[in-house]
């Protein structure tokens, strides 16, 4: 499969149908994004200005507030439907995270890092698309492409997860759920508990509605209720924190880990 195949659009769209939890009531599989495509006129237009048609800039502005009315906050966490331009993070050497750092600086340190994909207005949004390396590649990526791939601006209600939640990596090879482990554990005690029984029926369904082989789903856990962060394509790259890419794709059972 082409990497263009896990965007988010792809497999956002593919997941709006009712979930079933460990009750057997039904919940949203995913979270609440909202989507807004870029042309490739509006795309050609910011290259050359660093900056978007005034209709557009209009079209988002009314779009921002209007999510942050519908989730009465006033943040909104922003990416684009390929990936987020979280490589900023890399121009604040403050907050780089020392393997020195006990496990409770290192987390207040990532949700310092995180909060630069928190946004309240347009011009949050055109500093993170201009200062970006990531986005710039998608972008030039999309521009030079002949396929029926769409970019989109893609927004959701803010959210803390680090610190209140706990996010997990769980691979999937073959259309199988081959393992569930922590997402960054040195952000986690030793004393996690793992809620594999909440997570595999989740994965279960996903695999029935997508028609993916091998990927990386990330999710969290809230109120026994997963919720997908985001999916992304299994590969040697993968960061697998304490799995093994090969132990991974040659298992034909469940793997757990910390």
């Amino acid at each position: 499969m082409d990497i263009n195949d896990y965007n988010l659009d792809k497999w956002f769209y593919k997941l709006q149908d009712d979930f079933v939890d460990i009750y057997q009531e039904k919940y949203k599989a995913i979270q609440d994004y909202t989507l807004l495509e870029i042309s490739k006129d509006n795309i050609n237009y910011f290259i050359d200005n660093r900056e978007f048609k005034d209709i557009y800039r209009l079209q988002i502005t009314e779009l921002i507030t209007s999510l942050k009315n519908k989730y009465l906050d006033s943040y909104l966490f922003f990416r684009l439907n390929t990936r987020s331009p979280k490589d900023i993070l890399e121009n604040k050497p403050e907050l780089e995270i020392l393997d020195s750092d006990d496990r409770k600086i290192k987390i207040n340190k990532k949700i310092k890092q995180l909060e630069i994909l928190k946004i309240s207005n347009y011009e949050d949004i055109i500093y993170l698309l201009n200062n970006s390396k990531r986005v710039k590649e998608d972008i030039e990526l999309f521009i030079n492409s002949n396929t029926s791939n769409k970019l989109y601006l893609v927004f959701t209600k803010w959210k803390q997860i680090l610190g209140n939640y706990i996010e997990y990596r769980c691979c999937i090879v073959n259309k199988k759920p081959i393992s569930i482990s922590l997402f960054k554990p040195e952000y986690y005690s030793s004393f996690t508990i793992i809620p594999v029984e909440i997570i595999l029926l989740f994965l279960y369904q996903i695999v029935k509605k997508l028609d993916y082989n091998d990927y990386v789903i990330d999710v969290y856990v809230k109120n026994n209720k997963c919720y997908i962060i985001e999916i992304n394509p299994l590969c040697e790259e993968t960061d697998l924190f304490s799995l093994d890419y090969y132990d991974i794709i040659n298992s034909d059972n469940l793997i757990v880990t910390l």
